[in-house]
């Protein structure tokens, strides 16, 4: 934005405002991506804000051709949803360009609009293929930071004093957030990996899914943990949980800092305590020692995932090798395309379709009361309140509708300030500040966001036209309509989250089906398994969201958010015996009598799936206290399994019954 300002300056003189106005459009869209999505995103978003912003200037206010252009605007707006989070930026900016076409001075100002943007996507894209190593490598601390956040809450898990259902929703909420970023991770990190530097981030993503997947398995006896009697046990493993949280979260940070070498500190005398401590209680061989102990060596396994993490981001090792029999394009989802998915919206069976008919309808009373109160109101402000702030779901509307009001409110008078002890240079740097705040924050802090995009939005109008875009008192009055017609139009045709529920209950109950087949087997193909792993945590993490938002959604049956939450409990408590699995085979494999181990594991796998289709179950042999060692172990965690999946099965049923 800096070079498209000083190149405009002193190309243009005084208009290089117009120029930025096409930049700050551009700019929306400029989200991380890969190079060939991100051209692409750059040239529909100029395209579409250029189209309109010159039909916008060409009807000089024109209320027969506004209207039908503010509604074909806000429609596509809603519609383009449906692609995704990046496309919903081509609408945003289109929006923003009505905005700056309805202030614009002559239909002229299009061509230096559209030249600002080309060149800010010039200079964006030289940028991000110049800066695209460093962008995975932060992709993947992101994902690092997370788990370091989910590590954290787990450590409330082991806390005696807190409470087991606040301690465990925690940490199903850390692990829908750790799963968000996960896959924003594989998008970016697993294409591409044409260079040495690449290949390191992918194998250290590769590292902190395995740490992750022997992190969450050790909470599969959390229960009978809690109930122990061996509350000293359980500060331990606090304390070593809460210091693996904060080294990771370490090991991110140096993982971005170049002075930093990338290391974990050791954590084997905290182990080795444990261990030994468990030991001197064996003589006892309780319930609760064995679940002791199967936890500690699965915190010992976290360890050594992690140290393989450290050692993949170490640039004086060699890079780890990716297994030649994974094939990594599967786990990147494919990108939503094509006019097929958009005819679909066109109904108001459709979610995005009933967005789209409240947006229009929103923004199309907004520019009627700038007709008929022209003296009070400043249509294009409004406009682009109500599209930023109304969303396809209630609850994100709601929240929005906050965070823009305050913020906008905070940036109108800060922009007052601006223009009265500043000149125009150094608004000019102003922009530019105000537009890189606003998307850093985007993710963080909307109502940051909101702040500093006002700040750049009502300093390009000024810009535009200075007499004719009062920036105080008329900004504020032009916010709280916008925002009032955005939250009054969401109980128009509204989407409630809960309609959503059944979908993705049905969504979770087929991962999970897919997912525990392919972990009880002995020798599952490693790239099955991956998929149905992740499959079944994106599946939970979906529902998991879905809840959170539902719990601001007006006349919501507790019962049923209850019973929702439950649900999520148990499920991941389920995903933590499913991954059981694998590390009890990594371990014990070669205790295990192979034909027998493959009985037991087929004989399971039809009682869970029963279970998922609420079937009475057959005799069990699992029942029967004979074997080895490790065949009486294998045995307990089968029938764990069973036991959570009939409950898992129980709390989505009624679940259904709730809702």
């Amino acid at each position: 934005m800096a070079g498209v300002v000083a190149g405009g300056g002193v190309l243009l003189g005084h208009g290089a405002a117009l120029a930025t106005t096409g930049a700050l459009c551009a700019s929306i869209v400029d989200q991380p991506a890969p190079l060939g999505a991100k051209a692409r995103q750059f040239l529909f978003a100029i395209v579409a804000a250029t189209s309109v912003t010159a039909v916008a200037a060409f009807a000089h206010g024109s209320p027969w051709l506004l209207f039908p252009l503010i509604a074909a605007t806000s429609a596509a707006t809603a519609l383009t949803s449906v692609y995704g989070r990046r496309a919903l930026g081509i609408g945003v900016a289109a929006i923003l360009a009505l905005l700056f076409g309805m202030a614009a001075p002559t239909p002229g100002y299009a061509l230096v609009f559209a030249g600002g943007g080309v060149v800010y996507a010039g200079l964006a894209l030289v940028i991000a293929w110049a800066a695209d190593d460093r962008t995975r490598k932060l992709y993947l601390a992101e994902a690092m930071l997370a788990f370091s956040r989910y590590v954290s809450a787990k450590a409330a898990l082991y806390d005696t004093h807190a409470r087991a259902r606040d301690a465990l929703k925690g940490l199903v909420e850390a692990h829908a957030d750790l799963i968000e970023k996960l896959q924003a991770a594989r998008e970016m990190i697993f294409t591409g990996l044409g260079s040495e530097r690449r290949a390191r981030w992918a194998a250290a993503l590769i590292a902190l899914l395995d740490g992750f997947e022997t992190m969450i398995s050790s909470d599969a006896d959390i229960e009978t943990l809690r109930a122990s009697d061996h509350r000293h046990l359980m500060r331990r493993l606090h304390a070593l949980t809460a210091d693996l949280a904060e080294d990771v979260r370490m090991l991110a940070m140096k993982s971005v800092t170049p002075a930093e070498d990338a290391s974990l500190p050791g954590r084997s005398a905290q182990m080795t305590a444990i261990q030994g401590e468990i030991a001197r209680l064996a003589s006892a061989e309780t319930p609760d020692i064995t679940a002791f102990r199967a936890t500690a060596h699965k915190l010992a396994q976290t360890l050594e995932k992690l140290r393989q993490l450290a050692d993949a981001l170490d640039v004086h090792l060699a890079v780890p090798a990716i297994p030649k029999a994974l094939d990594l394009a599967p786990f990147i989802p494919p990108a939503r395309t094509g006019l097929k998915v958009l005819r679909a919206q066109m109904t108001l069976a459709s979610p995005v379709g009933r967005y789209a008919v409240r947006l229009t309808l929103a923004t199309v009373t907004g520019y009627a009361l700038t007709l008929v109160f022209p003296d009070y109101v400043h249509g294009g402000w409004v406009l682009l309140t109500t599209a930023l702030i109304m969303r396809a779901n209630y609850s994100v509307t709601r929240k929005r509708r906050d965070d823009r009001v305050i913020g906008n409110l905070a940036g109108c008078l800060a922009t007052a300030l601006l223009v009265r002890l500043l000149p125009q240079e150094a608004l000019a740097a102003c922009v530019v500040i105000a537009i890189g705040t606003s998307h850093a924050f985007g993710q963080v802090n909307y109502r940051v966001t909101a702040f500093a995009a006002c700040v750049s939005a009502l300093l390009q109008l000024h810009f535009v036209a200075p007499v004719a875009q009062p920036v105080l008192f008329e900004r504020m009055l032009d916010t709280l309509i916008g925002a009032g017609l955005a939250w009054g139009f969401s109980y128009v045709l509204p989407s409630w989250e809960m309609r959503n529920v059944p979908r993705l209950l049905r969504a979770l109950t087929a991962a999970d089906r897919t997912y525990a087949v392919q972990a009880l087997l002995r020798t599952p193909s490693d790239q099955d398994y991956r998929l149905a792993r992740m499959r079944a945590h994106d599946a939970a993490a979906n529902l998991s969201l879905t809840v959170r938002r539902l719990s601001s959604e007006p006349d919501l049956d507790r019962r049923a958010l209850v019973a929702l939450q439950d649900l999520m409990a148990a499920n991941y408590l389920l995903a933590s015996d499913l991954a059981s699995m694998r590390v009890l085979f990594q371990r014990r494999m070669g205790e295990l009598e192979p034909a027998t181990t493959d009985a037991l594991l087929a004989e399971t796998t039809e009682r869970v799936l029963d279970a998922f289709a609420d079937a009475e179950p057959p005799a069990s042999s699992l029942s029967r206290n004979e074997g080895t060692s490790a065949a009486m172990a294998l045995k307990r965690r089968l029938v764990h399994i069973e036991n959570s999946t009939r409950r898992v099965a129980a709390l989505g049923a009624r679940a259904m019954r709730e809702i």
